[in-house]
């Protein structure tokens, strides 16, 4: 079956052989590494604040029970437990994601400083960084504010092909996920497979490809990506993600 991607091909490039498999697998494993410590830093805030919802609307509770009468008080009193019942299990269930965000964050930065001491070493790597290295020291240590901007100058430029190029489709693509621009992120997940077909970047490109799809209500779309994440890559941990995702479809 044909896979369509709703963008046009602009043109295909050849994978440039600069960079060994290794380093685009180290490359690969810090982008990896830093989406996932986001995410869950950005569930850590979302159940935060339905905690304190939560806690604000049994406050609210609370002093409305002198004001009833008994049966009233009997059901209120229920609904009290109730919400305290969800309260503990979300702050448990909060105290083991930081714990996890906190083991994420240790873990990147042990990768980041191996990395560091694998590339560096030499004279060279007091030079200051080159707008590629630049745009992927910023957006591995998340700091994608930074790294867009560049990233973008870099998609722009002639001279970014093959592997560099699918990485910078990649993290623009994620970086516009994170931001809620799905339109954005539509259209450089795209480009990332149509461009980049071979690349394992896909991996990911094509499992926030149908993230997006999804978001954007695109029900056949995101089943479409999703069958083609597995068939391209069915060993591949994302290809589990996409089987659980087709099953809550």
């Amino acid at each position: 079956m044909k896979f369509l991607i709703p963008f046009t091909v602009l043109s295909v490039f050849v994978l440039s052989g600069c960079k060994t498999q290794e380093e685009i697998r180290r490359e690969q494993l810090v982008d990896n590494l830093g989406v996932q410590m986001v995410q869950s830093q950005k569930l850590v805030a979302d159940t935060t604040v339905t905690i304190q919802n939560l806690e604000d609307r049994l406050g609210s509770l609370t002093g409305k029970l002198d004001e009833l009468d008994r049966n009233s008080q009997v059901q209120l009193q229920t609904q009290v437990d109730n919400l305290n019942q969800r309260i503990t299990l979300l702050e448990e269930s909060n105290k083991s994601l930081q714990a996890k965000t906190e083991e994420q964050s240790k873990y990147l930065q042990e990768v980041l400083g191996t990395l560091k001491n694998l590339s560096s070493g030499s004279a060279a790597s007091k030079k200051k960084l080159n707008d590629y290295d630049q745009a992927m020291e910023d957006y591995g240590k998340g700091r994608y504010g930074a790294a867009k901007p560049i990233l973008v100058k870099l998609l722009a430029d002639k001279n970014t092909k093959g592997a560099k190029q699918a990485r910078v489709i990649h993290n623009l693509g994620m970086i516009s996920y994170m931001d809620k621009e799905y339109d954005k992120s539509l259209v450089y997940f795209s480009r990332l497979f149509t461009d980049h077909e071979k690349s394992g970047y896909n991996k990911n490109g094509l499992l926030f490809l149908a993230r997006t799809f999804d978001k954007l209500k695109q029900k056949e779309q995101t089943k479409q990506t999703l069958n083609e994440l597995i068939s391209r890559f069915p060993s591949a941990k994302q290809a589990k993600t996409a089987k659980e995702m087709l099953e809550k479809l």
